[in-house]
């Protein structure tokens, strides 16, 4: 490959002819405003505001905003863009979650019948409208149940995915003289991916709650999978359980760190409090705490993909170990 930028010549001191003085002032201008979009656009309840601002190009024509529009919106959550609709000297803001793509000749964003996208995404949970600016802004999608995502917009992402904690170990007594305690889980693997997604490419994600299962998000090309952790070691009249492994493989990332195991019960006991079987701390936050007191459930995870605590046992009877919290995928534009 060679010779693909091309200079653009600057005015001439005094301007000669049309031809060429001042052709080149005007190619000058033209490669200046190209693709500009100079809008505001202000995020509300159940709408947006876009604010007299400009200039914006469509097609090689500048446009402004000559005067407020209001555009509500409604339904379930959703992810929008505003393109201007319509012809001639006036054009209509419109909301689409349907994305266009980019065209490298005209520096931006169009839909299919060629309307020009504004560089705004728009996140509507049902409630509130956020407003993002392309390029200054950062914004992020947090899914943690199958589906698919779309991206709206080519740019450069980061896709974060981590694996669901493991759930914690129960404790179960039979006979009345034992005690049990049962171990905490294991965190999930937390991977992440930066790459260039074209508007309108679909990814699918799919969750999974099987210890030692994985999370995975996938446009048929790229895969990005992070392990889920272990469950922690169930315990039947004995104190003496295995905390959960935590996630250790993946594909596709850029870099990954695996999760931290579960701790171990050891019968260590002092009061009828465990001093073991907390759930491991995740990427997002800590585990579970270990049950205290004489029959209790374990604690359970609260950061994405860390583990449940072990549970606690004294009399006869069963406890639950507490839950591992979900996987997440996050992506970050």
């Amino acid at each position: 490959m060679a010779n693909e930028a091309s200079r653009i010549e600057n005015p001439d001191s005094t301007p000669g002819a049309v031809s060429t003085g001042y052709q080149r002032q005007n190619t000058l201008l033209t490669s200046l405003f190209n693709g500009i979009d100079c809008s505001v656009i202000e995020g509300g309840v159940g709408e947006i505001t876009i604010k007299i601002s400009g200039p914006i190009d469509v097609n090689g024509t500048l446009y402004s905003i000559a005067s407020e529009a209001v555009l509500a919106l409604s339904g379930g959550a959703a992810n929008y863009v505003v393109y201007l609709d319509g012809t001639g000297v006036t054009l209509t803001p419109t909301l689409t979650t349907t994305p266009g793509s980019f065209d490298s000749t005209k520096n931006a964003h169009y839909t299919a019948g060629g309307k020009r996208i504004l560089n705004w995404m728009i996140q509507w949970d049902g409630v509130n409208a956020r407003v993002y600016k392309l390029g200054q802004d950062q914004w992020e999608d947090v899914l943690t149940s199958n589906g698919t995502w779309t991206a709206m917009f080519s740019k450069v992402y980061e896709i974060w995915v981590t694996g669901k904690g493991g759930n914690g170990g129960n404790a179960e007594n039979i006979a009345p003289s034992n005690s049990a305690a049962g171990a905490g889980g294991g965190a999930g693997l937390t991977g992440k991916k930066k790459i260039y997604i074209k508007a309108g490419d679909e990814w699918t994600s799919v969750f999974s709650a099987i210890s030692g299962g994985n999370t995975s998000i996938s446009d048929g090309a790229t895969t990005l999978t992070a392990q889920n952790g272990y469950d922690g070691q169930d315990a039947i009249d004995t104190f003496s359980s295995k905390g959960g492994k935590g996630g250790f493989t993946s594909s596709g990332f850029d870099f990954s760190f695996g999760g931290n195991p579960g701790e171990s019960n050891t019968g260590q006991i002092t009061s009828s409090f465990l001093i073991d079987s907390n759930g491991a701390g995740s990427y997002y936050g800590g585990g579970g705490l270990g049950a205290g007191g004489g029959n209790s459930d374990g604690g359970d995870a609260k950061g994405y993909g860390s583990g449940g605590g072990g549970a606690l046992r004294i009399a006869s009877g069963t406890n639950v170990g507490g839950t591992g919290a979900s996987s997440v995928i996050r992506v970050i534009g």
